[in-house]
């Protein structure tokens, strides 16, 4: 059997080739039937920009691993709504302002019992001085008034709030709030809650992790857990030829490669990867909300899925979130040139031309930037693609440029309301500032009911609809495999709580 070795990494290192392939699901000696001894998983890979640190590292590869080691209160289910884990139940007061939290009994990977404590400690540390990277979840906890928060005993903790928030647990399951042991400094060898025990980790090539048979929702049947980063290429032939059990965020290419094959099982899990353009509507030609308009009629939709994402995927329609909690249904915005001509007419524009800027980060980026400028070109309107760096991308494209291109994982709507949309929003692409839009997000907040919620952030949602910054072209399915020799691989919406997530699988 010929190895296949990521670059950068080692045979040792990725486990591969004779009969120590670690890519093979065995019986453990002495184990249960449905017990497995090594679990290889594959991830894309962002070489020494990995990280184990659940408050600063947001690659999926990361979360992987933070999955494993450590739990959150809250996680999301596949609609993108909070459903308890380290919390038990989370209870607000009359008026939103203070939650109250059961907490679940549950130990340390140590041995130490789990706290109140352990949460006041995370919160804290994500609320305080920032570090070299800055805390993910800090804009997202910022309403939580530390100074009176409380342990009411071991197993219960109030959490208060500087303004009403009856949506508080979506807040505690977002990115960055897992929780770490109270006291922790060094999180390079961390002790968790989660389903495996942490051993090793080496930023671009490999994690290992055992069982922790003590885990609260009951050990896993994978003794040991080993993730690894890999290039595409190299998940799928090593997926291929049994080297691993497991790889994650596979091309559309690979999957017609292994749709069919024997030994390989490929999960296509729908509405996962939300594709975008992004106007900045700060600075011309944005800055005019007829000229965003006619941007929205500027794109043939299906065409670009078609083409750009080699149709692995559905078309969408300016608004984020389809299948979510709280999504608004809306018409289709469509294809039409004569529209375009009319918006731009009333806009006072003439001959109007602007820069695209993307760079291959992501499956068809570039693909779908020509191809939209050829289509720009059929409504008499000039688009010039600009290449970025691949390396840079995400980080340029946040401040530079005048329409920019991105792809979101999956996120509950209000996270991504407060994260992108409102003034001073820590990822605002669009450089959105709309009063009424931030004074709608803080009503919703204070809505005790999810009828009242509901019909604001679809206010909100028409407004970004009729004239925001974001253009949501198309939803991409995730594209997964598995060896066939086992059951229960992960097959779901990234950022979802079952994502990612290997304590269920077992041999078959």
């Amino acid at each position: 059997m010929r190895s296949v070795v990521p670059p950068g990494m080692s045979r040792r290192g990725f486990l591969l080739g004779g009969a120590a392939a670690a890519g093979a699901l065995a019986v453990g000696c002495g184990q249960g039937a449905g017990d497995t001894e090594t679990f290889t998983a594959a991830f894309q890979g962002s070489g020494a920009g990995e990280g184990i640190d659940p408050g600063v590292n947001t690659l999926f590869i990361d979360e992987a691993r933070m999955k494993a080691v450590y739990d959150g209160l809250f996680e999301i289910d596949g609609a993108m709504r909070p459903t308890p884990r380290l919390a038990a139940s989370a209870e607000p007061n009359a008026d939103g302002t203070r939650w109250r939290i059961a907490l679940r009994d549950a130990q340390w990977h140590d041995g130490k019992k789990f706290t109140s404590r352990d949460v006041l400690y995370t919160v804290a540390r994500v609320l305080g001085p920032p570090q070299r990277r800055p805390f993910i979840a800090a804009s997202t906890l910022d309403q939580v008034d530390l100074g009176q928060c409380r342990a009411v005993d071991d197993l219960t903790v109030e959490i208060a709030l500087r303004q009403p928030s009856f949506e508080f647990p979506a807040a505690l399951s977002a990115y960055g709030t897992k929780i770490i042991q109270d006291g922790a400094t060094d999180l390079t060898r961390p002790v968790g809650t989660g389903p495996f025990v942490f051993e090793s980790f080496e930023p671009g090539k490999q994690f290992v992790a055992t069982a922790n048979d003590r885990y609260w929702d009951g050990a896993p049947s994978v003794r040991r857990l080993e993730i690894i980063s890999a290039e595409s290429d190299a998940r799928l032939a090593a997926v291929q030829s049994g080297q691993i059990d497991f790889a994650d965020n596979l091309t559309p290419a690979s999957a017609r490669t292994l749709r069919g094959r024997s030994g390989v099982s490929l999960e296509s899990t729908p509405n996962s990867g939300i594709y975008f353009f992004a106007m900045k509507t700060d600075r011309p030609p944005f800055d005019n909300p007829d000229v965003r308009r006619a941007v929205m009629r500027m794109m043939d939709r299906a065409e670009l899925v078609k083409v750009g994402l080699a149709g692995e995927g559905e078309v969408s329609n300016d608004v984020f979130g389809k299948g979510y909690q709280y999504y608004a249904d809306l018409p289709q915005h469509g294809y039409d040139p004569d529209e375009v001509g009319r918006l731009l007419s009333r806009a006072g524009v003439r001959d109007l031309s602007f820069d695209l800027f993307t760079a291959p980060v992501a499956y068809g980026f570039v693909e779908v930037a020509r191809l939209f400028a050829d289509q720009a070109a059929r409504c008499g309107v000039r688009v010039n693609v600009v290449l970025g760096s691949k390396d840079s991308y995400y980080a340029d494209a946040l401040n530079t440029g005048q329409l920019t291109m991105g792809q979101s994982g999956p996120l509950s709507i209000p996270n991504h309301f407060a994260s992108r949309l409102l003034t001073g929003s820590p990822q605002n692409r669009t450089k959105w500032s709309d009063p009424e839009f931030d004074r709608l997000y803080a009503r919703a907040q204070a809505t005790p009911t999810e009828e009242g919620r509901t019909a604001i952030y679809r206010t909100m949602h028409e407004i970004l609809y009729d004239r925001g910054g974001f253009v949501f072209f198309g939803t991409t399915n995730w594209l997964s495999a598995a060896r066939d020799t086992v059951r229960n691989a992960p097959a779901a919406v990234p950022n979802s709580h079952d994502w990612a997530r290997f304590d269920k699988v077992a041999a078959r």
